[in-house]
């Protein structure tokens, strides 16, 4: 039995899809198209020690039996397209092949297993033209080669390996396969997925005689007890080629490579490992190839990273997609968070990043690290004081190679009832929780007038609990307001002022007082120029209450401090309708160094009054 047969078969670990064999039925080539059906490009490569004697030209080959489960006895490949390219200059070489048509008949095959229609497989052969016809020619059984393959995009000793797909009909979304032409990379015998059309396929040109096998009419065939086709009779190849593992870290156009590169399970230092077009050097410390790149804005552009390692006659190549830049959407200046707070991180999609990766860093301490697919996340961080960074990336991951795209925010963990060391940033204002009304809502409202120095100030950041608190002009400070609805827990019965500005901090604590009931004596209407009287109960954490009777919000027209539990206004000299607001004031409410907030809970009522 011939030998090298064993890198073929291996096409049916892939599992990519199970298909049924049919027998060829001879027929013509289809005419060629204007436009090319499918482009194949990627780059030429000259493995150390191989010499060439002619130009290298590019073919197409089709084995249908590639795509059948029982691969059967294949005479020869069906069909040999070939391109009018030639390549005599320098290498690497660019190249690009432009397939002008679709398989002929004899290469197409009955698909099984759920899938649909017909379908070929097309091996992409660089090779030297022997007899100069301009055209790969096969090789009977018991005759030798007359061209020489020099390279093939499917080999079983170098991954990744590349296939051409055909399929006549359309197919299930689910296998990532459609109608006409597919790209399918082969990362070793158990992993392939279908990559776009345009990824570069790398040809590494070996003097190998071996790779005749692929333009060999008997090289599968299990009847024949010697080597065709004048090949050398090898044992079956070991699988023991080059692996490239590591990661790429693309932070705007700068790029940071770390890679380790195995021959089977043993490390290699002595390779030589290009990324892109550089070299990465070997870092023995590390035990890696590294490379740092100031402008790698190429690799950007094209949304691609090509990786090659060689060593000797050995070469492995690798292609992948580097996630597109994004956005941090969420917190999109400095925040504050209390030591142990979780913080709320949103970003924008990245073309490409299967995952998003958040971490949380507060000097060498990971300080939190969660994985999403999602485009928000809220993590719960480790008890942490200090500057810390907020670490986004768009992660795209295949086969032991990361590529990673990089978006940090700067944040600090700040203990709360603080002010940093130095600062003039005071807080004035209130922070008003209103008891629910009858359909469960529950609302709270905060003012703050930020000053440094004692000087109003309005490009600070001021944060409620994790929520924006804008400045508006018209109040003059600092002011938002917050519902919720049903029944929810809203902020709680404890928030957090935070104030940044400037790389200064200042966190207050606010605790609103117990609830309470309240008892309005007498009639809603009553005549003016009389009593109104009203009784509560007593509110947990509060020092005193306050009693207000107005038109509108902020404009009292009468009020009144208390610290008992009831209150008589003895004459109200009004006609018409007042609100009327019982409010329990909390302790300590005022702080000589950080401000004076009033923090509240309130309850509303109205009375009318008649002439």
């Amino acid at each position: 039995m011939f030998a090298a047969r064993r890198g073929f078969r291996s096409l049916s670990l892939l599992a990519l899809f199970s298909l049924s064999a049919c027998e060829p039925t001879p027929a013509s080539q289809p005419p060629p198209t204007e436009e090319p059906a499918a482009k194949l490009q990627g780059q030429l490569t000259l493995a150390p020690g191989t010499e060439l004697d002619g130009p290298v030209r590019l073919a197409l080959a089709w084995y249908p039996t590639l795509l059948a489960e029982d691969s059967g006895t294949l005479t020869r490949p069906a069909g040999i397209v070939t391109e009018d390219l030639a390549f005599s200059g320098g290498f690497p070489a660019s190249y690009t092949f432009d397939v002008k048509s679709a398989p002929p008949t004899e290469a197409l095959v009955q698909l099984g297993d759920g899938m649909k229609g017909k379908g070929a497989v097309g091996i992409l052969l660089a090779y030297n033209d022997g007899n100069g016809n301009a055209a790969l020619d096969t090789i009977p059984a018991d005759g030798t080669p007359v061209d020489h393959v020099l390279g093939a995009s499917l080999v079983w000793t170098r991954p990744p390996a590349f296939m051409v797909v055909y399929l006549d009909s359309a197919q299930a979304p689910a296998t990532g396969l459609k109608q006409g032409f597919n790209l399918v990379r082969i990362s070793d015998n158990f992993t392939s997925d279908v990559v776009p059309l345009t990824t570069p396929i790398p040809l590494a040109l070996h003097d190998d005689p071996l790779l005749d096998a692929f333009v060999c009419e008997a090289a599968w065939d299990d009847t024949a007890e010697q080597a065709p086709c004048g090949l050398p009779g090898q044992e079956e190849p070991v699988e023991d080629w080059l692996t490239i593992r590591g990661d790429a870290v693309f932070t705007g156009n700068a790029a940071d490579v770390s890679l380790a590169v195995h021959k089977g399970e043993v490390a290699v230092d002595d390779a030589e490992v290009v990324v892109g077009d550089r070299v990465a050097t070997y870092d023995a410390r590390r035990g890696r190839y590294t490379l740092h790149v100031d402008d790698a804005s190429a690799v950007v552009e094209s949304g691609r990273l090509a990786l090659v390692a060689r060593r000797g006659d050995s070469a492995a190549g690798r292609t992948m997609v580097v996630p597109s830049d994004f956005q941090v959407t969420w917190p999109t200046t400095p925040a504050s968070y209390s030591p142990g707070a979780e913080v709320q991180a949103a970003w924008s999609k990245s073309k490409g990043a299967s995952d998003y990766s958040v971490r949380v860093v507060g000097g060498d301490q990971v300080l939190a690290s969660e994985l999403t697919q999602a485009q928000s996340l809220k993590v719960a961080t480790e008890p942490y004081e200090g500057a810390a960074v907020l670490r986004i990336e768009a992660v795209n991951a295949s086969d032991g190679l990361v590529m990673r795209r990089v978006r940090e925010v700067p944040i600090a963990f700040t203990p709360c009832d603080t002010v940093t060391d130095g600062s003039g940033l005071t807080a004035d204002g209130y922070f008003l929780r209103y008891g629910r009304d009858f359909s469960g809502e529950e609302s709270s409202e905060v003012f703050a007038d930020v000053k440094d120095d004692g000087v109003s100030v309005t490009d600070a950041k001021v944060m409620l609990s994790g929520w924006n608190v804008p400045y508006v002009r018209e109040v003059g400070g600092f002011h938002n307001g917050f519902f919720t609805l049903g029944g929810g827990t809203g902020l709680g019965d404890t928030v957090e002022l935070r104030v940044m500005r400037q790389g200064e901090v200042l966190c207050r604590t606010l605790t609103v007082p117990g609830d309470f009931d309240v008892d309005l004596k007498g009639a809603r209407s009553r005549p003016s120029g009389s009593p109104l009287s009203m009784s509560w109960t007593k509110s947990e954490g509060a020092v005193q209450y306050e009693v207000w009777l107005s038109k509108t919000f902020n404009e009292p027209i009468y009020s009144a401090s208390t610290n008992e539990l009831e209150y008589t206004f003895e004459q109200v000299d009004y006609v018409g309708e007042l609100s009327i607001r019982f409010s329990a004031v909390a302790h300590p409410a005022h702080n000589d160094t950080l401000g004076w907030m009033d923090v509240k809970r309130a309850h509303l009522g109205g009375a009318s009054f008649t002439e």
